[in-house]
């Protein structure tokens, strides 16, 4: 075996298990509901050799921004991959605006099988079934699915408003423009088993399934979430 060939299987190694189809990125979108401009909203995924770390920071604009400049949402998954699909073993859900702050903490043990959800007063818990993912490690899910030879994944989704079971599902590649540019992009589809707010996820090809465009209908209308910046790739 040649030294270069030990170094690459080396670095194999060192990489999280079923990591290999994802990379960092950071980048910027914008939140629209019937084409009006409602926040911003910024990704940022690191994968340590432990796992994965992915954070989601929200800022109201327009309307909204006038009546609450200070309404911040930010999220936080971490956790780490097993058997090709991330595992979370904690996600973070904060809520500030000028009375004050909420958050909510979700904890994952897989080994006792429990998820555990702690509030600003109380905690519970509940039975954690294999291959729960929460509100971001979804999206990591949907980019796993996107490189590899499955059509459809399914799995449940735990939240704030609670858990839901949810169907990813291969569809076709087309040429989607966000104001970041135009981008060969794959479709997930993303449905839960109520049927209701069915939603698609665009997936760059050319950048490692990163995140492009989510849309969804829902009772007050289009909401579409579309890159408007890439910091880093």
């Amino acid at each position: 075996m040649t030294r270069h060939l030990l170094h690459v299987l080396c670095l194999w190694l060192l990489l999280p298990t079923g990591a290999l189809a994802l990379e960092p990125f950071s980048a910027a979108y914008q939140l629209l509901l019937n084409d009006e401009k409602k926040g911003e909203t910024q990704f940022s995924l690191l994968l340590p050799a432990t796992g994965y770390s992915f954070e989601a920071f929200t800022l109201p604009q327009g309307k909204l921004a006038a009546i609450d400049i200070k309404h911040e949402i930010l999220e936080t998954s971490h956790g780490h991959f097993t058997e090709g699909r991330p595992e979370p073993d904690t996600y973070y859900y904060a809520v500030r605006n000028a009375s004050g702050t909420q958050m909510l903490e979700f904890f994952f043990d897989w080994k006792k099988k429990q998820l555990t959800l702690r509030g600003d007063k109380e905690q519970q818990k509940f039975t954690l079934e294999a291959g729960t993912q929460d509100r971001l490690s979804y999206i990591l899910r949907a980019m796993m699915l996107a490189d590899s030879h499955q059509r459809i994944a399914r799995f449940k989704r735990v939240s704030i408003e609670g858990t839901e079971e949810i169907t990813l599902t291969k569809k076709l590649q087309k040429y989607v423009s966000t104001p970041a540019g135009r981008f060969l992009a794959l479709e997930i589809g993303v449905e839960t088993k109520s049927g209701k707010e069915p939603r698609s996820l665009w997936l760059a090809v050319k950048y490692n399934y990163m995140p492009l465009l989510m849309t969804k209908t829902t009772s007050k209308g289009r909401v579409r979430m579309e890159l408007t910046k890439l910091d880093k790739q």
